[in-house]
This record gives structure tokens, sequence and C-alpha cells, in this order.
């Protein structure tokens, strides 16, 4: 250990591992050259500091390159400060497999959808390999399943997925049932979301969603235009005009007892994303929204798609000659991300009851109380799903691939998965990326598809989460203070990035004599 607790003089850091510099450019509000500023996140305790341009330059070349006055705050920042400590290696070295996040079961209750999403990866709904919905057996196993894998005092959290869930209301209901009857009996803390294209409301659902307070993430991509064109019925029909009455009506009748979250796949160069993003927020419905890039398959060399559905098989696995574009990283759509976390902020309106963008905040929250992931999801972790075959899988995405299954539903875990529970700080890659706390070391599911490895990087969806990390930071730095501290005590419900699992460091507050670090300046 180095530090302020340690007496030994604090150990070089250096850029791009330890510490991430990154300017704020004249269309971040801060003028060019050496009046500017650059944000500096420092990676082992995610503090964040404000720095002049020239400055952070000299930074950026390494901390042998500041000039004295700017070395010796920069070495108060380390010794008094406790800036660049090494809390987040140490917290990961001690964490537990069930820390950081629920145990959750992804419940995958039915083959059958009514939609022709352009990018699903389920194959339609039936992975390939689903031929029936779950049925009453599998209540039994998925409950045994809990007793056996949470730990005690853990909350238990159930996803309720598919194809398309609201097609089976009645096992849904059923499991609600069961956990509020153990919920009475010992005490257990039971959270229900439903990921869903919400075009189905059965009788029975906005009384069962208001009663147990569901989180409803909906399938819905911004306004008409791109969502009919997105997310087609199998008939050819458009769906955002059955999807938005069932939003009204989930509205009306269950109030603030639901937690609304728009889950947005961008697929689209036009509309541009902060007006797909506006369409949706001016209906003042959602309290959250998720914002994915789509991900499509091409031939390499060219970015024209085989297909739009990554359901075909032959596609799903990686095979010579094809790669797969992540639609943020195109030229023109990098330009439109950067353009809506500048427009960000504004969002937050106090007439509207949008609460954030559930990755981003996720974000904000490891930097503004100094916390860090553990993992990038808890796929194999804390979180399984139980299919109505009868398997379990680490993964949601992978469930039509049975060499991932790990157990039945009948007889628990039969196979150890060790592939699922490396920590980032040994990955060959990612343990040297200033952004590992942050991240987590990117999603197995992309690795696979890309390269035949869950631990061999997708480098395409590297570069996704190094330019959200980025553009994420930068907006931290030139936010308000009353931004900065907005309470996010909800994203532990909200299973963020499949539950990716975070705890606190433990971190000091800052230090209120932030003078005495000029010419840096300490935000968080």
């Amino acid at each position: 250990m180095t530090g302020p607790e340690s007496g030994a003089p604090p150990t070089a850091l250096r850029h791009g591992t330890d510490y991430r510099v990154l300017p704020l450019a004249a269309e971040d509000g801060e003028g060019p050259g050496d009046g500017g500023t650059a944000a500096v996140l420092v990676t082992g305790d995610h503090r964040l500091l404000l720095a002049p341009a020239a400055t952070a330059r000299r930074l950026e070349a390494g901390e042998d390159h500041l000039l004295p006055h700017e070395r010796r705050a920069w070495d108060r920042l380390r010794s008094e400060a406790g800036v660049g400590a090494d809390t987040h290696r140490t917290l990961l070295a001690r964490s537990a497999l069930s820390d950081g996040a629920d145990f959750a079961v992804n419940v995958n209750l039915t083959n059958v959808c009514n939609l022709a999403c352009a990018y699903c990866f389920a194959e339609g709904g039936d992975y390939g390999r689903i031929t029936e919905a779950m049925g009453e057996h599998s209540i039994a196993w998925i409950f045994d399943f809990v007793a056996a894998h949470a730990a005690p005092g853990q909350r238990v959290r159930f996803e309720f997925f598919g194809g398309e869930p609201l097609a089976n209301l009645a096992v849904i209901r059923r499991i609600c049932e069961r956990a509020e009857g153990l919920a009475e009996r010992d005490g257990t803390r039971f959270l229900y979301r439903v990921s869903t294209n919400l075009t189905l409301l059965p009788p029975g659902t906005t009384e069962l969603f208001r009663d147990h307070r569901f989180i409803v993430s909906v399938s819905i991509d911004g306004g008409r235009q791109v969502q009919d064109a997105n997310r087609p019925a199998k008939n050819g029909k458009g769906s955002y005009d059955r999807i938005l009455r069932n939003l009204r009506r989930l509205r009306e009748e269950c109030g603030d007892a639901v937690t609304l979250v728009a889950r947005m796949t961008i697929a689209t160069a036009e509309p541009r994303l902060k007006d797909s993003v506006r369409d949706l927020w001016r209906l003042d419905l959602f309290d959250h929204f998720q914002i994915y890039p789509g991900v499509y398959p091409v031939r390499t060399g060219t970015t024209i798609p085989i297909a739009l559905t990554l359901g075909d098989r032959t596609l799903s696995e990686p095979q010579g000659g094809i790669r797969y574009i992540n639609h943020f990283l195109q030229p023109g759509i990098v330009e439109q991300f950067k353009e809506f976390l500048l427009d960000y902020p504004s969002l937050f309106d106090a007439g509207n009851r949008f609460k954030g963008v559930l990755e981003y905040e996720r974000t904000v929250q490891m930097i503004t109380e100094g916390a860090a992931a553990l993992a990038f999801c808890s796929g194999g972790r804390t979180y399984y799903t139980h299919s109505p075959d009868g398997s379990i899988s680490p993964c949601h995405r992978l469930v039509g691939d049975e060499s991932f299954d790990v157990g039945t539903g009948e007889r628990g875990i039969t196979r150890e998965h060790p592939e699922w529970h490396g920590s980032v700080d040994r990955h060959p890659v990612c343990g040297g990326c200033w952004a590992r706390y942050l991240c987590g070391g990117g999603c197995r599911q992309e690795n696979h598809v890309a390269t035949g490895d869950l631990d061999t990087l997708n480098t395409e969806s590297c570069q996704y989460q190094l330019m959200l990390a980025e553009e994420v930071v930068k907006m931290l730095a030139r936010a308000t203070t009353a931004y900065r501290e907005r309470s996010r005590t909800r994203y532990d419900d909200l299973f963020v990035s499949c539950g990716r699992p975070v705890l606190p460091s433990g971190r000091a507050a800052v230090p209120t004599l932030t003078e005495e670090y000029a010419p840096f300046r300490l935000l968080c």
C-alpha cells in the first residue's frame, strides 16, 4: 500500500494506465490553447481533477514533465488527499463473487415474440433451441436455485425476459406470488424487472406491475419513424402506436409505483441520436433511458450489413470474412454521440420526470462516490438465465449455444465456470487500461461473437466502452456542482449493464482546502 496512510512515497503513476488526461475542447465551453482546461481521471480511486491545458499536456507526457510548482501540487494531492491510491485494486482483490450486485435470475419465459426487430440476437425469440414456453414446473427449480446460491441476506432480483415475456404472464404472476410468500416468511427482499416490447398488455398486467413495483424496461428506439422501421411487427405493421397506448395506460393506472425505462437501440443515422431521445423525453413517461449501439455483421472490408438480424445462426459464430460493426463507431455517428453528451445535462428539467441515462449515471456514480466495477457484468457470478428447456446459462445472450450451459433447473449448477470470474486486473489487455474500474473488462458475449473466445477482446466493443467513458468523464468535468451531487442511490436497483457489480471503495471525502492544490482543482 502507498499513500497517506502507508508512510511510503507514492509510486509513479503512468498516463494511460493510472490516469487519463482528457482535454476539454472549444465546443465543451473552454477556449483552445493555454486558456483552456482538461479533465484528469485517476484510475486507482476515481478522483476527478481539472487542470489548465498547458499543465495537463505536461502531465500527459508524465509526472516528471510537470513544472516545479505543478509537481509540488501534484505530490500534495497524492500524499495528503490520497489521489492515486490503489484502493480499487485492493477492493477487487478482497471481493467475493457475491459482492456488488443482487443475486439475479433471468427468467426466459417464452420462445414467442411478435416483433421482427432488425438486430435481434435471440433469433426472433427462440435462440434457435427454445421450442416452448416456461411451465409451472420450472418455478420450483428457480426458487431451489435461489435458495442454493444466493448469499445470506442478499437481495434477489427476477429479470423477466423472452421472447416477449408478457406472452407468459401467468408464470410471472406465480413467481411474484411465491416470492411474496417467502418475503413474508423469512424477510428475503425481491426486486422485479421485465424487459418487454409492451405491444401486449394482458388483463391483470397493470395491477401486477403496480402491486410489485416493477421496473419496466421497454424496447423503443425513438419516435414513430425510427421505431416502426427498426422494430416492426412480424406482419410488417408498425409497433409505435400500440406501445405508446400501453405506456400511457401503465403510467395512468400505476403512477409512480412503476419505474419506466426506455431501452433504445440506435442503428440509424437519421433521425439524429439527440432527436430520437428528445422524441421520447417529450412524452414525459420514462424515468430513465438506456442507450445501446446497434451491432450488425458485415463482410470484411465493407460496412454494408450482410443481414440486419443477428439471429441467423450462420452469423452468430465467428467466421472468416465476417466482422461485427458497432453503429456508434461509424463516421458521423461518433459526432452524434459526442453532440448528445453535450446536450445531455439539459434533459434534467424540473418539469420532466427524466432521471438519467442508466449507463452514464452509473459511470458518474463510480467517479463521484469513489466506487469500482468488479466485472463488466454479473453473468456467471450472481446472474444466471433459466430457460423453458431447463437449461441454465451464465448469459442471456448465449442461451442459443449449448456449450455455455452450466447446469439444469432440475439439478442446479453442474459445471464449474471460472472463465466468467476473471478479474479485470489479471487481463493482459484490460489490466493496463485507465478505464478498467469503470468498464470492468468488456462484454464476454461480444468477445465470443467477434473472436471465438470469451476473454479475447472485441476491439469495436472496447473502442465504444472507452469512448463512452471518455465522453462521460468530460461531461462530468463540465457539469455543475448540483449535477455532480445528484442522488444516485437507486442505480443498484436498476440492473445497469447486466447488473454490473459495483462496490464503494471507502475513499475519503474531498478535502476542504482545495486551493492548496492549485493549479489542480479537485472535483470529486
